[in-house]
């Protein structure tokens, strides 16, 4: 949990992301070419590091078996919680990555055809 605290971005609540990326990149892309990149890159590792997280508690979640009813139920429910939180913010930067960088360019339409 403690991780997972320290992995969120600082951002606010979720209905203030969206304001809070586009702050984020249009101060990016006035430093520059360089500064855009690091930006991305940095988005770019957030949700890679989000999504060992999810991986984790996946697995997290099977381990419970020898546990008591309660005990399992509160922790399926914590792992459940968790969950909320980082698909969220993992959904919300891969969205992000793949409306200003995705990785196949939108003009590439198949391996022997492109539009421009």
């Amino acid at each position: 949990r403690l991780s997972i605290d320290a992995w969120k971005s600082d951002w606010g609540p979720e209905s203030a992301w969206l304001k809070k990326f586009d702050e984020s990149l249009r101060k990016a892309r006035e430093k520059g070419l360089a500064s855009t990149d690091r930006f991305f890159k940095e988005c770019e590792v957030h949700a890679r590091e989000g999504r060992r997280f999810i991986h984790f508690l996946r697995k997290t979640s099977s381990t419970t078996r020898g546990m008591q009813r309660e005990r399992q139920l509160d922790t399926f429910l914590q792992i459940f919680d968790l969950l909320e939180v980082v698909l969220a913010e993992v959904k919300f930067f891969e969205v992000k990555l793949d409306e200003y960088a995705p990785a196949v360019p939108y003009s590439k339409i198949s391996d022997a055809r492109y539009y421009s």
